[in-house]
């Protein structure tokens, strides 16, 4: 049985002489490893290049054969073709950072299509904009956390800190060190339900925008235990200040 999917690269690994293992999370499934044979060498059927990570593809998915085995992708097209980030280096350096922790966070095995419409109406959004878009990295963090269960409860009057560890605005710093100053408090609350196309509204300097990138990696971190040795982040600070 052959079914018609599309979905977005989280990894692929080379395997044998001119296959792949692609880690790809799909619309309709949710997260999925498939078998890619005849990607490399002179007889090669698919472009490895249409299997680097955070490239939207359609493809037709073989049923598997035995209970534990892979599937195998097919007849792989793009579903989106980029037209600016892989010719800008600031853009092309948030999306390795939306790769990576997509990668780390994204476990799901069932069908999604919010998160899925999330994640590509987003990227489509950096690739399109030409301008004021160093506060998406925060925007995507932060919004990615309504989707895997954590989303930040909106503060009260007199909810001056980010208590990271409860995911809520409070009053009076919390007995453990998971929580933020006022300041990066109050900017995490104005970027609270704030839609993409406002994110520049919110002003912030290089510093500032590196200590929310750093802080919401902490949140993230403690309610999605599989993010671990993240790296890509430090590099997307320095070209983002």
């Amino acid at each position: 049985m052959e079914d018609k999917v599309q979905g977005f690269v989280l990894q692929s690994i080379r395997y044998g002489d001119s296959s792949l293992v692609v880690k790809i999370y799909t619309q309709q499934v949710g997260l999925q490893t498939y078998m890619v044979k005849g990607v490399t060498g002179r007889a090669a059927h698919h472009r490895a290049a249409l299997f680097q990570p955070m490239t939207f593809l359609r493809f037709v998915q073989s049923g598997r054969s035995r209970p534990n085995s892979l599937s195998y992708l097919k007849e792989p097209e793009l579903q989106y073709a980029y037209q600016s980030i892989p010719m800008v280096m600031n853009k092309s350096a948030i999306l390795i950072y939306l790769s990576e922790l997509l990668s780390h966070t994204l476990t799901q095995t069932e069908q999604n299509e919010a998160l899925y419409a999330f994640v590509f109406q987003s990227v489509v959004w950096l690739d399109l904009v030409e301008s004021h878009y160093a506060n998406f990295p925060l925007y995507f963090t932060l919004e990615l956390t309504r989707f895997l269960g954590f989303y930040p409860h909106v503060p009260e009057p007199g909810q001056t800190l980010f208590d990271m560890m409860e995911g809520r605005f409070v009053s009076v710093a919390p007995p453990h060190p998971y929580w933020m100053e006022r300041e990066p408090s109050a900017l995490v609350a104005r970027l609270l339900q704030r839609p993409i196309d406002e994110m520049a509204t919110v002003i912030l300097n290089g510093e500032q925008r590196n200590m929310l990138l750093d802080g919401l990696l902490t949140f993230v971190r403690l309610h999605a235990p599989m993010v671990k040795g993240l790296q890509s982040h430090e590099i997307l600070k320095e070209v983002l200040r």
